[in-house]
């Protein structure tokens, strides 16, 4: 009974997750305090909670877009008066959201030139979380996991977001992508586990996606 008591779950949250992300309503194209933030609200909940609890001292965010999302982050940082983040695009965006707990830097987010210009803002005593959200094809964000991972210090979270591209349940044609590179990575790498908590509100775009630095 409980077997089919869960698969007639996933199933629902399947088919709304669907009709959530494709809608015509386009119910996920959001702002923040009037910029564009392209973000599952009730992920933005989940991110909310993470900062409280864990209050890393940086945030780096790969995948800048408008900026919307980096001024949620400096607004939650400001409620619980802690952190900064810095937010990294190719593009260089006009009329970004200004604030003191932002730092924007362009250029490419897998490049020698970003990990140079991390290692000479980030502390080595600083706590560090990731949020990866940039090209969303499966080489660019297993470069990113390579990238990113050595930087997440334990108990922080590297997220992958859009995992649920390529028919997770979403966008089916899309090929390889975000979910691949997450599975390609956790075959060789035991320093990070899928935290199924953050998944509870049933529709999150990063499924299998919030990674826990555990060693």
């Amino acid at each position: 009974m409980g077997y089919f008591v869960k698969a007639f779950d996933s199933l629902i949250s399947s088919l709304f997750h669907a009709r959530f992300y494709a809608g015509l309503e386009r119910t996920w194209d959001l702002s923040w305090m009037g910029v564009t933030c392209l973000k599952n609200p009730l992920d933005m909940w989940m991110y909310q909670e993470l900062l409280h609890r864990n209050r890393p001292d940086v945030l780096v965010e790969c995948g800048t877009n408008e900026g919307g999302s980096a001024l949620f982050f400096a607004h939650m940082f400001d409620l619980i008066g802690h952190g900064r983040v810095i937010s990294i695009d190719v593009k260089a965006r006009q009329g970004k959201p200004e604030h003191p707990r932002i730092e924007y830097l362009v250029m490419s987010s897998t490049s020698l030139e970003c990990v140079q210009a991390l290692t000479r803002r980030i502390q080595l005593s600083e706590a560090v979380m990731a949020v990866l959200d940039s090209d969303h094809s499966r080489e660019h964000v297993r470069k990113e996991l390579e990238v990113y991972a050595p930087m997440v210090t334990t108990g922080q979270y590297l997220v992958v977001e859009d995992t649920n591209i390529n028919g997770h349940p979403v966008k089916k044609s899309f090929g390889p992508g975000p979910m691949e590179a997450v599975m390609d990575f956790l075959q060789t790498n035991r320093d990070f586990e899928i935290d199924r908590r953050q998944e509870r509100l049933k529709i999150t775009f990063s499924p299998s996606g919030w990674l826990k630095r555990v060693a």
